[in-house]
């Protein structure tokens, strides 16, 4: 699994790893897995080398392994929203729900490992929605093959597409 990630940074260019600088190597290591760091490999790769997001959007704000309410971390939160708003909200984004999605990256090893498990994911996701998170989930098998259709995804999801 590891080598997948390395590939596909190589893949993606030596000149995309320089541009991040280090607070997006810290995001990267926040990750728990790999299909964790392969969707924000991909998302940073639209984001800066193609700057596809800048031209659509005013600001994007990724923080991976976000904790709400001190009770759930999900694998990311994104954020639309200014820098200021960024600054004001810095750690409790609960006040801008409709700005932000929840991405849920589902591997059957962790996610579908024992019927208990299965349960706990599901009440946890009707407690996110409950709590007005919109949610969107990739299954690991989606991010391997095929991370540049799930990123663009939640870009469209952000733009009101499909």
């Amino acid at each position: 699994m590891e080598s997948k990630v390395e590939k596909w940074l190589e893949k993606r260019g030596q000149d995309v790893k320089e541009i991040w600088g280090d607070i997006t190597k810290w995001r990267l290591k926040k990750c728990e897995s790999p299909i964790e760091m392969l969707f924000l490999i991909e998302w940073y790769y639209r984001e800066r080398e193609e700057n596809i997001l800048p031209e659509r959007f005013p600001k994007y704000f990724i923080r991976p392994q976000y904790k709400i309410n001190n009770k759930f971390r999900v694998d990311f939160a994104i954020l639309h929203i200014t820098e200021d708003e960024c600054l004001k909200y810095r750690e409790d984004y609960s006040q801008i729900k409709d700005k932000a999605l929840v991405i849920e990256l589902d591997s059957y090893l962790w996610h579908g490992s024992s019927p208990e498990q299965f349960v706990k994911e599901k009440e946890r996701e009707r407690y996110l929605k409950k709590e007005g998170w919109n949610i969107m989930r990739f299954s690991g098998r989606e991010i391997y093959k095929d991370v540049e259709k799930c990123v663009e995804e939640v870009i469209n999801y952000f733009e009101g597409g499909e």
